[in-house]
This record gives structure tokens, sequence and C-alpha cells, in this order.
């Protein structure tokens, strides 16, 4: 039964295209790894593994959830199936959505940062990253906050030189930064497999918890104009969501959240960011090229870069276009809805704009890159990801955001492709910051062209419909 059971809840979560390319891309980066020949340890792929590690584990916590369809609910689980092989066959669709991106993205560096233990550090990782997703689904938003941000603290520890923490063995404690991995991955699957065994319950206690926080944070919208409720609705809340398979979460969920909260751990991130290479790196005149500080810009890029994208994924998903539509003309409410969330993503910059600023003057040259990708990459990134998610896979989560809203495909999962340019302009900015400057101004550019065009928010409207949006 299990090998059925398997086949059929694979299948109706991931199209067989998607499948296929997985498989191709799974056994390309096995072959290539296999090929490559290990490379000497650098600080640079050590910083990028602590900090990769830290993000994966923080956002599986924050939005992670389990791979339930609203059918399982009235069909599946009404089933006489063995509580073992359910449990086992969700456990592994989460694993081919969660604990491949882990490969995706370590199959290059693992030779390099901890050769020795290469199977074991990213099984470990795999099976962790995959578990703590599904350990979320029966944590409140405030444990599951408060947990995602201890384990990224723990994790980027290991950067200091903590041998007992999960990001350890991207810094030279590779044997007791390999034990941690391995005890964390067998401590989390068991608590996974616990929680899948009672996952209905957790799912309505989840949806009760969430009624009931929705129900006290009413926004009232009396008096003000329809622009003008766009503007306060996206100026005072903020909403993370997930909606691929890949690259963070495996289910379409968003959650709300004030935006005051949200500005204020940036500023506190920021000024962690700030001292961090002040007193680690130490001053400029330290050392000739100012390379100490490069890791730290990266990897802040890099973060606000993923931040910037799971806040894009909520703009088009929880849209109710025959209200929207009603009161504005289409090209209207979707400029004045890009635009309310530019200024909030532009407020969760500000910090980190900031302390970049004051890190140039004080003579650290990195920074400056740094602060070109915060100011022209990630608004003109954002903007474009939400029209590519808007044109090319639109989904609409209607009010059941406990489960999944579609079949995972590739349309979906091509929402992501927008970020590998910016990747590619954060790395071309710490060395060459003309480039990240023209490639950033060519984004807006295009963000704005797209955005002021009445034809395209036409076209847009029409692939909404045809999506089944309401």
């Amino acid at each position: 039964m299990l090998p059925r059971l398997l086949k059929f809840i694979i299948r109706t979560r991931f199209s067989r295209p998607l499948l296929i390319l997985l498989s191709i891309l799974v056994a390309y980066e096995v072959v290539i790894s296999a090929i490559v020949p290990p490379q000497s340890e650098s600080f640079l792929l050590s910083y990028y593994g602590t900090g990769i590690v830290a993000l994966l584990l923080a956002m599986a916590l924050a939005t992670g959830g389990v791979m339930v369809l609203k059918s399982d609910r009235d069909y599946l689980f009404t089933l006489p199936l063995s509580t073992r092989d359910l449990s086992i066959s969700i456990f592994f669709s989460q694993f081919i959505a969660f604990g491949i991106t882990i490969l995706f993205m370590f199959v290059y560096l693992s030779q390099s940062l901890a050769s020795a233990f290469l199977i074991a550090d990213l099984v470990s990782l795999a099976l962790t990253f995959t578990s703590l997703g599904i350990i979320a689904t029966s944590l409140s938003t405030r444990v599951r906050t408060a947990l995602a941000a201890a384990m990224a603290i723990w994790t980027l520890s290991g950067i200091a030189g903590l041998p007992i923490s999960p990001g350890a063995a991207f810094n030279g404690n590779v044997i007791p930064g390999t034990a941690t991995l391995v005890l964390l991955g067998i401590v989390t699957t068991i608590a996974a497999f616990r929680s899948l065994s009672r996952v209905e319950l957790d799912m309505m206690k989840n949806l009760v918890r969430s009624s009931s926080s929705e129900i006290k944070s009413q926004i009232s919208y009396s008096g003000k104009t329809p622009i003008g409720a766009i503007y306060s609705m996206n100026l005072s809340t903020l909403s993370l969501a997930g909606r691929m398979n890949m690259a963070g979460t495996s289910r379409y969920v968003s959650k709300r959240v004030k935006t005051r909260w949200v500005v204020t751990a940036a500023a506190a991130a920021a000024a962690a960011y700030f001292a961090l290479v002040f007193f680690y790196a130490g001053p400029p005149s330290a050392h000739i090229t100012g390379s100490d500080s490069l890791p730290a810009a990266i990897g802040v890029s890099i973060g606000l870069a993923y931040v910037s994208f799971f806040l894009s994924q909520s703009a088009i998903t929880n849209e109710r276009i025959w209200l929207s539509l009603t009161s504005l003309p289409p090209s209207t409410y979707f400029r004045h809805l890009i635009a309310s969330r530019v200024i909030s993503l532009l407020l969760i910059l500000t910090p980190f704009v900031v302390a970049d600023f004051a890190l140039f003057l004080l003579g650290y040259a990195e920074a400056f890159g740094a602060l070109i990708v915060a100011l022209t990459v990630i608004p003109g990134s954002y903007v474009l990801t939400i029209l590519w998610a808007a044109y090319i896979a639109p989904i609409q989560v209607k009010g059941d955001d406990l489960t999944m809203a579609a079949q995972f495909n590739l349309r979906q999962l091509s929402s992501a492709l927008p970020l590998a340019a910016v990747f590619l302009l954060v790395s071309l900015a710490a060395i060459f910051p003309a480039v990240a400057v023209v490639g950033g101004l060519a984004l807006i550019v295009i963000a704005g062209v797209l955005t002021t065009s009445s034809r395209f928010w036409g076209t847009v409207v029409t692939k909404l419909t045809e999506s089944g949006f309401v």
C-alpha cells in the first residue's frame, strides 16, 4: 500500500514536467560534484555556507507548513490508511520540496567546506530543513518567529567559532559541526513524524488560531478613498508569503505583520550588521583591501534579496479581483498597489541603507556596492518579481491558507528566476559597483515601463481571471 500511496501523493503535488526537471537537475548536480575537484576552503565560502544555512532553517520555521491539499481533508484523510504510511508519504513529498534545495545550494561548496563529511552534512541539512517546515504547522506565529530567530542566531554563532552549531561545519569545526547537524537532523525528523501523526488536529488548531487573530486585527478603511485605502493597508501591514516548492517553502501561505514591528526588527538587524563589520573586521586602516567586510556586505544583500522575494509573493496572491477592480481601473489599481508595496519595502531597507552609508564614510569600500544593491537592485527586482508572478504563474489564496492552492509546476517554479539576476548583480557589486548601478537602474526602468503600461495590466487581468481569481 505504501508505494501506491507514495506515488499518489507525489503526483497530486508535483506536475510530471517538474518532477522530470528536478530529476535532471539532481543528476547533473551529483555528476558535476563528482567531476569538479575539491577546492581549498575560503573565508568567503564559509560565510556563505553559514549564512545560507541560517536563512533556510529560519525560513523553514517562519513560513513552513505541511503539503496538504483541500481534497486531502475531504477524501484522503477519511480513508482507512495506515498513519505510518501516510506520514512517510507526506514526509517524502516534503523532502522533494524542501530537502532538494540543500543539494542545489551546497553540492559545489561542500567539497571545499566539509568534504570529509559531505554526505552526512547534506543529508542532515536536508532532513532538518524538511522537518522544521512540518513542525512549524503545530506552532503559533509568536513561537515559530521566536524559534526562527533563535535558530538563525545559533547557526550564525558558528562564524564566531562556536563548535556546537549547525553552521560550525562550514567554519573549520568540521567534526563537532557535523555531529551537531546529524543530531539535529535525527531530533527534528522524529519530531516531524510525530507532528504528521496528528496533522489534521494541528491544522484545525492553526485554522482557529488564524481566524481569531484575523478578527482581532481588523483594519478600518471608513472615510478613505480607494487609493487611500490601498496605501493605508500596505503601509500599515506587511505580508510575507511563500508560494514555491523551492527557495524556502512548500505551500502557499501569507502572514500579515504590522509594519512598525518589521521596521524595528530591520533596524536591529542593521545595527548588528554595522557592529559586526566595525568590530569584527576592524577599522579600514587595519587591512589593505577591506576584504574582511566583504562577506557581511554580500550576505546582507543576499538576505535582503530573499526577504524582498517573499514580500513580493503576497502582492497578487491575496488579491480579490472582483472587489479591487470594481473601484478603480485595472492599470490605476495595480500601479498604486505596486507603489505602496515599494514604499513599504523601502521602509525595511532604510536602516540597511543608513548602515551601508555610514560604513562607506568610515572607509569600508565594500559597503558602497551593498548600498547600490539596496537602493536600486532590490527595489527594481522586487517590482519585476511581482509583475512576473502576475503574468506567468498567478496563484490566489482564497481564505484557507493552511492548504496548498494548486499543484506545483514549472510555471510556478519560474517565479524565482528574477532572483538569479539579483544574485549576479550582488556578486558583481562587491567588485564592480558601476555594474550594479547600471544593472539596478536597468531593472528600475524595465519595471517602471511595465508598471505604467495599461496594455500589460489588461493582459494580466485576463490571465488572473483565467487562473480562477475571483
